[in-house]
């Protein structure tokens, strides 16, 4: 089952109803309107000012000028000088493998998952892609998150991932809850038995991390799990970093890459087999800056926006125990080159991080560092936002339900101070997040 592209679609709906007034309605009770804000729709399209967002229930029943007429009994909220967007979406996240100072799979628990997903409404993330790490328990944490009611962010999940015997994901970063299948027939009975928990995606580990690991997988092996999924309707999403996998990934009909290609620059061959097969990328800039930059110090590591994302003990963790990566700062660089270019070839681009992977990926804040990264690469703030919210929703395969601010999408919304499209670092100046209409505790 492939992501479609809504952006389009999404962009044609705002425009036809974003002036529906609602004073022909009899009567507003059971209505909420955000009352004239900015608005940032994620489309990537022009910020809207004085705009009225109408709530009812879960969904945006209708956006509308806020001179039109309000109807009776309708709870207004009034937000002149604030900013409103979409909340973010994450497609590449690890929940539950770091607790504290310890990392692995044995911190894989529901109240780890829990404790984690609630620090990412706090910071405006509202859904997540977990890619390959979880417990079975997850199905049961993804049911509940897509409750009308529920203060958690939308969860969908991989799984149980499929790596290599002696190699990707390393053993020795506790990863032993995936699946190592050591022939193709291994790998096809293995995907039929994940796909009949209905994961969202199927995740592969297929490079050998940076020449570290003893094998990488065999074509023939994610060849098997490639079609395997599909034929359950199954999308796969793989952990790459070397140029020519993402093209003998692309040959296969992969769905989409999970990191960035950091080896060498991207080149025509690839961008046409993905354009081709209609193959999605996630490049994880955060990811690669992780390697290096606490080490730097740099000023927004004294911020209460990165300190109050940090488990006890990390911060110290980072004085004393982190070591940088020498050569991170070049496979950033790489990565945020070929960002660009795919993302001006048309390719559609997501926003993930890694996040949670390991004690140096930030859940919460590294999801508004991809943006700064992102922006950084070259991309505006407003492109770079609908790379968080309607590409996202495009590659979770949730657009018809998630795809930015529009009449009949979840009243998922980020409440800002400052706007982002002046500055990306706006992101991060919260003054409330709504998830299925209705305001968050934030603590």
């Amino acid at each position: 089952m492939r992501f479609k592209h809504s952006i389009l679609c999404t962009a044609i709906l705002l425009g036809a109803c974003s002036h529906k007034s609602v004073s022909g309605l009899p009567s507003g009770e059971g209505l909420t309107i955000l009352k004239g804000a900015k608005v940032i729709d994620g489309t990537g399209g022009p910020v809207r000012e004085n705009i009225n967002i109408v709530i009812r229930e879960d969904r945006i029943e209708s956006i509308q000028d806020a001179k039109d007429p309000i109807p009776a009994k309708a709870k207004i909220i009034e937000l002149d000088g604030k900013t409103i967007m979409p909340t973010l979406m994450s497609s590449h996240v690890h929940l539950g493998m770091t607790n504290g100072l310890a990392s692995g799979s044995k911190q894989v628990t529901e109240q780890n998952d829990l404790r984690q997903l609630y620090r990412f409404t706090q910071y405006g993330v509202g859904g997540v892609l977990s890619l390959g790490t979880d417990l079975d328990f997850i199905y049961q944490i993804r049911m509940n998150s897509q409750k009308k009611d529920s203060a958690l962010p939308l969860v969908l999940t991989a799984g149980r991932g499929f790596g290599v015997d002696d190699g990707a994901p390393p053993l020795g970063m506790g990863m032993d809850q995936v699946y190592r299948p050591r022939t193709a027939a291994q790998a096809r009975k293995q995907v039929a038995e994940l796909a009949a928990l209905k994961p969202n995606y199927v995740k592969i580990w297929v490079d050998d991390f940076g020449h570290t690991m003893k094998k990488k997988m065999s074509p023939e092996i994610y060849r098997a799990i490639i079609q395997e999924a599909h034929s359950h309707k199954i999308p796969v999403v793989a952990h790459v970093h070397y140029l020519e996998d993402a093209k003998l990934l692309a040959q296969e009909k992969v769905d989409a890459f999970g990191h960035s290609i950091r080896d060498k620059e991207v080149d025509m061959e690839l961008i046409s087999l993905m354009k081709l097969h209609n193959i999605a990328y996630i490049p994880t800039l955060s990811l690669d800056e992780a390697f290096f930059v606490y080490a730097e110090k740099p000023a927004w590591m004294r911020e209460p926006f990165f300190q109050k994302a940090l488990d006890p003990g990390i911060d110290q963790w980072f004085k004393k125990t982190y070591k940088s990566k020498s050569s991170a700062r070049d496979d950033l660089k790489m990565a945020q080159k070929n960002v660009m270019t795919l993302f001006k070839s048309g390719i559609v681009v997501g926003l993930g991080t890694d996040s949670g992977a390991n004690l140096m990926r930030i859940q919460g804040f590294a999801e508004h560092r991809e943006l700064k990264l992102l922006v950084d690469a070259g991309l505006t703030p407003l492109e770079a936002i609908r790379v968080a919210t309607v590409n996202n929703a495009n590659i979770m395969g949730i657009a018809d339900t998630y795809a930015g601010l529009a009449p009949g999408m979840k009243a998922n919304i980020l409440i800002l101070d400052a706007d982002p499209s002046e500055d990306i670092m706006n992101t991060q100046k919260i003054n409330a997040v709504w998830l299925n209409g209705r305001p968050i505790e934030r603590r």
